[in-house]
């Protein structure tokens, strides 16, 4: 149900989408991080990611990690299931995407016409 999505050479890492795809939900490892489509003024503008991902502060020993999990309802873990694979179907799988991503983003997070 979980994967790790520790950041590579970057914030970004392809594992978090590759994650996604699958239909896991990413347990990112990052300080500072933003997830796609957010800003740290407004987070959730396009996605809540609260309800698709998990996000630890780096440093956090890996059995922090495994009681983080543990303590999470399974109904809770499918429905984060349901929305990281939904983020991946909608926005992820394709450029177009991508891009409906962006212009919602830019848009305040206003629903665009596709």
């Amino acid at each position: 149900a979980f994967a790790g999505a520790p950041r590579g050479d970057c914030f970004w890492s392809y594992r978090f989408a590759e994650i996604m795809s699958a239909g896991a939900v990413p347990v990112v490892y990052s300080n500072g991080w933003l997830p796609p489509f957010a800003s740290f003024a407004d987070p959730d503008r396009v996605v809540n990611w609260t309800k698709c991902a998990l996000f630890i502060r780096e440093g956090k020993s890996a059995e922090t990690t495994v009681h983080i999990l543990r303590a999470i309802p399974d109904n809770v873990v499918c429905d984060m299931q349901k929305c990281s694979l939904a983020f991946w179907d909608e926005f992820a799988s394709s450029r177009d995407g991508w891009l409906k991503g962006i212009l919602r983003w830019v848009n305040n997070g206003h629903a665009v016409e596709s």
